[in-house]
């Protein structure tokens, strides 16, 4: 008995005597480098294997591991243009594994607790403590399953949609919502390849001119065959997932107008999101518009009634989470949609537009008297977003609504555009003339449009900051034009 308790004693001084051999720690983890700075454009989601060989890091495993990342993995980005999160499938499970290993002592995490408070430039045994860390970067990211190994590469977004046409019983996600209108929404995701050789702001389709028929996610901007169905508390809560991870990167929401089919919505709705590289979740409102170019009065009808679903989408859109910002696109006749839910979603809950960050009204088939009431006594408040007109006086199905209705509408540009205070409006006449198109679509199809919104929405400035504008007098006041 007295033996052992001797033993016991001995082994217990020795091990006070011996090095103590830590295990590494390893955490998986998500990061995403972003930037928007221009010709330092920059946007990454990967996996990150996280080893960590010393103490327990605590609540200061993210903290070392972003400064490993920016130090080894992406030294071309600022310390504040990367976030780590604790790993989600959602968010980068189907991302490349880059990996990590980061040694230190329990003196190194003394010193780095007292530099947290301090700014990147100054945190020395932070910034020594992530250059000595081992790491290999994330392979390239393989094509997505089912492509075919000879295929050229191409990328899959993930869109959701909340749709109040009918379903159709058809499992094909392009047939799977027609044209006829329902009192209830459908919520789901579908995703859309982006081809490898996609060219900025160009929406590519099959032609015929090409010899085209059959559209191929090799070539063009293709729907899955498949999609998934959510309920309303799913969709929210993956939207919520996404959209507030990282820095709270918000949510975009499109909403189409006239003669446009749920396919072919799906399809701008991704490639506007691709090209602006936003990197929080995209989602799609569609409106049972009959997508045929003779049915413009029945299309008035459908978007007149699509209010009430409407605001109830943007009153989901708003609660998806303290600080989670919404940025909203609405083209031609959806920007009836938009105005009028967000005008109920603003009787049932005043002040819901904080969360809104910007608000585009792309070429909208609107009458500009209708706009100018519903803004002076519905939407505009001190919570209201920023605010962006873009018109065009080459607008041709703008111009022929304004000859059917007897007068101006919202999207008429020139020197009589509308001018509103809170609302920047800009005239997009100079760069929107096509002469064998409507010039009607150039928020989407326009280089020099396509890079004022990736201002807007990446840096929120103001148009005297942004390179393209420049300001012009009309008829109601000052307003905003391209540069020729």
């Amino acid at each position: 008995m007295f033996s052992r308790f001797i033993q016991a004693r001995w082994i217990a001084a020795l091990s006070l005597l011996l090095p103590v051999v830590a295990t590494a720690q390893v955490t998986l983890m998500c990061v995403r480098g972003k930037s928007f700075e221009r010709d330092r454009e920059f946007l990454q989601t990967r996996q990150l294997k996280f080893s960590a060989d010393g103490p327990p890091l605590g609540d200061l495993l993210q903290v070392v591991a972003s400064r490993a990342v920016r130090e080894k993995l992406w030294p071309e980005l600022k310390a504040d243009e990367i976030q780590v999160a604790n790993f989600d499938a959602q968010l980068c499970g189907n991302e490349p594994i880059a990996e990590l290993k980061v040694s230190y002592e329990q003196e190194d995490l003394a010193v780095i607790l007292t530099e947290r408070s301090r700014g990147a430039g100054d945190q020395p045994r932070l910034n020594a403590v992530a250059r000595q860390s081992a790491a290999r970067n994330a392979p390239a990211k393989l094509p997505p399953p089912g492509t075919v190994a000879d295929a050229k590469r191409h990328d899959w977004l993930r869109l959701y949609f909340a749709t109040t046409r009918e379903p159709t019983g058809t499992a094909k996600t392009a047939e799977a919502f027609g044209k006829a209108r329902s009192d209830k929404l459908s919520f789901g995701s579908v995703d859309v390849s982006i081809p490898a050789d996609h060219r900025w702001a160009n929406l590519e389709s099959p032609s015929l001119l090409r010899l085209e028929w059959d559209p191929s996610p090799d070539r063009h901007i293709v729907l899955s065959e498949a999609f998934k169905t959510f309920t309303i508390p799913g969709w929210k809560a993956e939207l919520a997932l996404r959209a507030g991870a990282f820095d709270k990167s918000g949510v975009l929401l499109f909403v189409h107008g006239y003669n446009t089919t749920f396919a072919t919505a799906a399809e701008r709705a991704a490639q506007l999101a691709y090209d602006l590289a936003f990197p929080g979740p995209t989602v799609l409102f569609s409106w049972p518009s009959d997508g045929d170019l003779l049915w413009y009065t029945r299309d008035e009808e459908k978007a007149r009634t699509a209010w009430r679903q409407m605001a109830k989408v943007l009153d989901q859109l708003t609660r998806l989470g303290p600080g989670v910002p919404v940025y909203v696109v609405a083209h031609s006749m959806g920007n009836r949609v938009l105005t009028q839910g967000l005008a109920e979603l603003l009787r049932q809950r005043p002040g819901a537009d904080k969360a809104f960050r910007q608000v585009i009204l792309a070429s909208p088939d609107l009458g500009e008297e209708e706009f100018r009431q519903r803004w002076i006594y519905e939407l505009k408040s001190a919570n209201a977003p920023r605010y962006t007109l873009y018109a065009s006086k080459q607008d041709v199905p703008v111009a022929l609504s304004a000859w059917l209705h007897g007068e101006r509408r919202l999207g008429s540009g020139g020197t009589d555009i509308a001018v509103l205070a809170g609302i920047d409006s800009i005239d997009a006449s100079a760069i929107t003339k096509e002469w064998f198109g409507l010039s009607h679509s150039y928020f989407g199809d326009s280089e020099t449009v396509m890079s004022d919104l990736f201002l807007i929405i990446h840096q929120g400035l103001e148009p005297n900051k942004r390179p393209r504008l420049m300001k012009a007098k009309g008829s109601q006041g000052e307003f905003w034009e391209f540069r020729r």
